[in-house]
């Protein structure tokens, strides 16, 4: 297996840790959103048309 041999160097870990970080504007928009536990749960119907939009 190759990935047995796979070495992390400190420039690679620096650069995956760079990339990872949102920008302002994404941790800004993430902050305004609802956590997934605390958005309102959606009624399910099945067999059911959607309503007429």
């Amino acid at each position: 297996m190759a990935l047995q041999n796979l070495q992390i160097t400190t420039v690679v870990a620096m650069r995956a840790r760079d990339v990872s970080r949102p920008t302002p504007e994404q941790q800004e928009a993430a902050d305004r959103r609802l956590l997934r536990d605390e958005m309102p749960r959606r009624e399910v119907r099945r067999g059911k048309e959607r309503p007429a939009e």
